[in-house]
């Protein structure tokens, strides 16, 4: 059986996917400019994927793949990535994942999709840059960051700081938490940073206190050691489960799309 934060994840996975695909055919109309630069920049990076790797996608499968929501997306690295001495080996030495990650995508040959930034986006041609100058990826980031920047604001935690990841694997990646040990908590917030351009944590509001006293923790071993720690950490965005989900419903109405209708995810 399902857990309700599995059943949450998936219903968010479906109803941005369909938001997104919508928006990215706007473009067309919207920002034409960007539109073809996103196009190019797609079909360039799919240029730098391992024959047989994937699928050759054709129409509205490649546009539909720009940016998706996916649930759990699969990643890993492996020796090679350590350094450039060792480019043949392809030992895994960890396999990260978030719980939900925005994302470009590639169809997998079994029809599945799969985040592009797995295959190491040459850094020659940045699509995530590309996609972020959308109007509507910046309206999504403006109103997650003032969500965010409140709750902490309340709690004298200062405002989120972003870092920059030159290598993303996703375009948002965000963490869903139902622990409050802040051990787990700061590996989890480094996972989610690691990996994403923009790293969302999430947190029932049964659980949101003890994400604020790991990030007091933090604080006070900035304060105290000078190791920066809470800066790390606080270029994640976060936020209640109930803001996030009220707030990307907006955006889904506006669309006449279906809502995220999940409401327990403990």
């Amino acid at each position: 059986m399902n857990s309700p934060t599995t059943v949450f994840q998936r219903d968010v996975a479906i109803k941005l996917s369909a938001y997104f695909s919508k928006k990215m055919n706007d473009l067309q109309v919207t920002q034409p400019d960007l539109y073809a630069r996103i196009a190019e920049d797609y079909a360039y990076i799919l240029q730098s994927i391992p024959n047989g790797e994937t699928i050759n996608m054709v129409g509205s499968e490649l546009q539909y793949n720009w940016l998706s929501c996916l649930s759990e997306p699969a990643t890993h690295y492996t020796k090679k990535d350590m350094t450039d001495l060792n480019e043949d080996d392809d030992t895994i030495i960890y396999s990260p994942r978030v719980d939900l990650a925005i994302t470009p995508t590639v169809l997998t040959k079994k029809k599945k999709k799969r985040s592009l930034g797995v295959y190491r986006l040459p850094t020659d041609r940045s699509l995530f840059l590309s996609i972020s100058q959308c109007d509507f990826i910046k309206e999504i980031i403006k109103r997650l960051r003032e969500q965010s920047d409140a709750n902490l604001r309340e709690l004298e935690l200062g405002e989120y700081r972003q870092l920059h990841n030159i290598r993303p694997v996703h375009l948002f990646g965000i963490e869903i938490e139902n622990q409050t040990n802040p051990k787990h908590l700061m590996g989890d917030f480094l996972n989610v940073i690691s990996l994403s351009k923009i790293p969302v944590v999430l947190f029932p509001e049964d659980k949101f206190d003890g994400c604020i006293k790991m990030l007091m923790f933090s604080k006070a071993i900035n304060h105290i050691k000078d190791i920066p720690i809470f800066d790390t950490l606080r270029s994640a965005l976060i936020l209640k489960i109930d803001q996030f989900r009220d707030t990307m419903n907006e955006f889904l109405s506006r669309e006449g799309l279906e809502l995220i209708e999940v409401y327990e995810y403990r």
